[in-house]
């Protein structure tokens, strides 16, 4: 039986101190890779292979600080993970001027320097490695009162389609993928919401599900996908059920 094995593989994951980040790191973990975290929050992990570092990364100099001692210390890397997110409820008739900023910083400009960054590290040491964004289906299905995130998403698609084809003839590969209603406060959404969840399976997704997908990405299993995006939704972008209120208001 086929196993997946990310032992050796060095995987730097953004936002991974909670939600499907975390998640991730954990399962990663698991599978034998070495991953650096980081985030704006301080957290210690169980594991003797997560290492985690503080980077507020709407800042662009902590970004950029950051880079340095990567190269410096680290210097390799096989999978990039570009996760780390934060909501923003506002929409374009009051969205004020430092919250788009910040949405940039944090959705487009920080994955773009890491991005780089990782490319120019697997080209040097010659690893065909994997770039993947994390966008949202709210780039295809926007809710209200989302225009930064929804925008910002959005550009992170077209931003994987112009790495895969810059970075596609050093065996690079860069994918995006989409979650859908996705519970991230603990493993199990109260039984109610599961009820009016707006997917075709009639309850919300995991976050290790999200993990499950990735660490395949991660993979070598995974040898021919660039370039694209793989929606995990659970259907909800086709179903014409109503999103739960507490969906729509943004308080999961």
């Amino acid at each position: 039986m086929i196993k997946l094995d990310l032992s050796g593989k060095v995987c730097l994951i953004t936002g991974g101190t909670s939600g499907i980040g975390l998640k991730t790191a954990e399962l990663f973990s698991k599978l034998g890779a070495n991953v650096y975290v980081i985030g704006r929050r301080e957290a210690n992990f169980l594991s003797k292979n997560i290492y985690f570092k503080k980077v507020d990364l709407t800042r662009r100099e902590d970004v950029l600080s950051f880079i340095e001692w990567y190269e410096k210390n680290v210097g390799t890397i096989h999978v990039l993970i570009n996760n780390a997110s934060q909501n923003s409820r506002y929409s374009v008739l009051d969205i004020p001027i430092k919250e788009w900023d910040e949405m940039i910083s944090l959705n487009l400009t920080a994955p773009f320097l890491l991005s780089r960054m990782a490319a120019k590290l697997m080209i040097k040491r010659g690893i065909k490695g994997k770039i993947i964004n994390i966008s949202a289906i709210q780039s295809k299905f926007p809710l209200e009162r989302s225009f930064a995130y929804v925008t910002t998403k959005g550009g992170l698609i077209s931003m994987g389609r112009s790495l895969a084809v810059d970075l596609g003839k050093y065996g690079i590969q860069v994918i995006t993928v989409l979650p859908g209603p996705i519970y991230s406060k603990d493993d199990e959404p109260p039984a109610s919401l599961d009820k009016r969840a707006a997917t075709l399976l009639g309850r919300m997704g995991r976050m290790i599900e999200i993990s499950h997908l990735l660490a395949f990405l991660a993979s070598d299993l995974n040898s021919f996908i660039t370039g694209t995006e793989i929606i995990i939704d659970g259907g909800r972008i086709i179903s014409r059920k109503p999103d739960p209120e507490e969906i729509t208001k943004g308080e999961i």
